[in-house]
């Protein structure tokens, strides 16, 4: 691996562990541990932290570290509110041209979303309902929006990480069935106010209150061989 393409792997890693959930809000990033992992000096960990907090990520406290971003109440409204806004737009261009096979891809990721809702596995709720979104956006064919609406899933995922509960995915469940539905149907119109009250369900069902800390294997989660 050349040098310039760590720091990238490093940062794409820290991106997929918080958009997987796997590292939730206020998790401390200890760059010497970082350095241990990756096998590289602590200045490079800190220029990959850096980058991390300008893509408000992370939070760079003085005397205390990094830590990963915790989205406040208002943020957590802003953020599903901006996502509404695209996916509305993504969800009509993707109605108007999605072809069978694209559409059956999206009825598979669902289906393995449904099963880790009904686990219980917050972590991999959290997984599955990124890329789900995700993907149909990607079917958009839209780069500008597919990047200003990265920023908000990987932003959601902290807040889900947060404030969701496994009642916040269940409450969206039958939603997400209905989507799919009309996306078939060609009601682009429909399709796309559905995607709205989608992302809406899962806003109301947040539970605004802080979460209790959890324990997490960082080591492992942030492993350069994991």
């Amino acid at each position: 691996m050349e040098d310039g393409s760590i720091e990238d792997a490093l940062a794409a890693r820290i991106r997929s562990a918080i958009s997987d959930g796997k590292l939730p809000p206020g998790t401390k990033l200890p760059e010497e541990m970082l350095a241990e992992q990756w096998s590289v000096n602590r200045a490079r960990i800190r220029t990959v932290l850096q980058r991390l907090a300008f893509e408000d990520l992370v939070e760079l406290k003085r005397n205390r570290g990094a830590f990963v971003s915790t989205p406040g109440n208002k943020e957590a409204r802003d953020v599903f509110e901006a996502r509404r806004v695209i996916e509305r737009v993504t969800t009509e261009i993707v109605t108007r041209t999605i072809l069978t096979p694209q559409l059956n891809a999206l009825k598979a990721q669902l289906d393995d979303r449904e099963r880790t809702w009904v686990h219980g596995n917050r972590q991999q709720a959290i997984a599955s309902i990124s890329a789900f979104h995700r993907s149909l956006a990607a079917l958009a064919h839209n780069e500008s929006l597919a990047q200003a609406l990265e920023r908000l899933i990987l932003r959601s995922a902290l807040i889900l990480g947060l404030y969701g509960t496994t009642d916040t995915f269940a409450r969206a469940s039958a939603h997400y069935g209905t989507l799919l539905a009309e996306i078939d149907r060609g009601e682009s119109i429909v399709a796309a106010r559905t995607m709205e009250r989608c992302l809406f369900t899962l806003e109301k069902g947040l539970d605004l209150r802080p979460a209790a800390p959890r324990d997490i294997d960082l080591a492992r989660v942030v492993s350069r061989t994991g």
